[in-house]
């Protein structure tokens, strides 16, 4: 459902986004599973969970220089445990003035990130009825096996859209993000509100006083946390 306002008159915005996992990983997940030699139980457990996972829902509401994206918890069922898209549950805080991308992460407190290296393509996609390009990137991440590894974006952004938001980090283009690919998921753009009541407009921002560290800094964390472990 895509509101009708001028594109060109944006000042604000509130975008809904569902995030779900991809079938080739949860396939691929599943049958590593399978050949993993631990209680069948246990296996069928954690099957059952890939295969029954549901989407997460999630928004992102902005301004001219700001914006906030965070996961709609208010529509998750209570009274199932679900594994969901693998998209993750951080909230994220967008300052353009500043040049800031920050999340805050439930381990390491506020994290900034840095600005990706889009490399912009003349592929278009249809998003519902707004025309989209895409744009890729390769960021290297630091996982909590203490090594950096490739990990490949695919994003879908509206030049007639001319905020540079976008779910999570991945902001910069010229152009609102309306779609997002990993291996492990897609988040999609389901409602456009470019003319919300400022009321329901809700930015979380970050305080010029709050700490924020690093993803060099938490890479260090992780490399210490994972020796500390290895001694045990």
């Amino acid at each position: 459902m895509f509101s009708t306002v001028s594109f060109f008159q944006v000042q604000s915005g509130i975008i809904n986004d569902t995030a779900e996992m991809n079938i080739e990983h949860k396939k691929e997940f599943i049958e590593g599973i399978k050949k993993e030699d631990s209680l069948m139980r246990i296996k069928k457990q954690v099957i059952d969970f890939y295969e029954n996972a549901e989407p997460d829902y999630y928004e992102l509401h902005f301004t001219d220089n700001e914006a906030y994206y965070f996961k709609d918890e208010s529509l998750e069922r209570e009274e199932t445990y679900n594994i969901g898209s693998k998209a993750g549950s951080y909230p994220y805080y967008t300052n353009l003035s500043r040049q800031q991308f920050i999340g805050e992460n439930r381990n390491f407190g506020y994290v900034a990130h840095e600005f990706l290296d889009w490399k912009t393509t003349s592929e278009t996609k249809m998003i519902g009825d707004v025309k989209c390009y895409k744009a890729t990137t390769t960021e290297t991440p630091y996982s909590r096996q203490s090594h950096f590894y490739d990990r490949d974006i695919v994003t879908c952004y509206a030049p007639e859209i001319p905020v540079k938001y976008s779910p999570e980090y991945h902001s910069g283009l010229l152009g609102l993000v309306l779609e997002v690919q990993r291996k492990e998921f897609m988040i999609t753009a389901t409602k456009i509100n470019l003319s919300p009541n400022e009321k329901k407009l809700k930015i979380k921002r970050v305080d010029k006083n709050e700490k924020v560290i690093s993803q060099k800094e938490v890479n260090k964390r992780i490399a210490e946390m994972m020796k500390d472990y290895d001694k045990r």
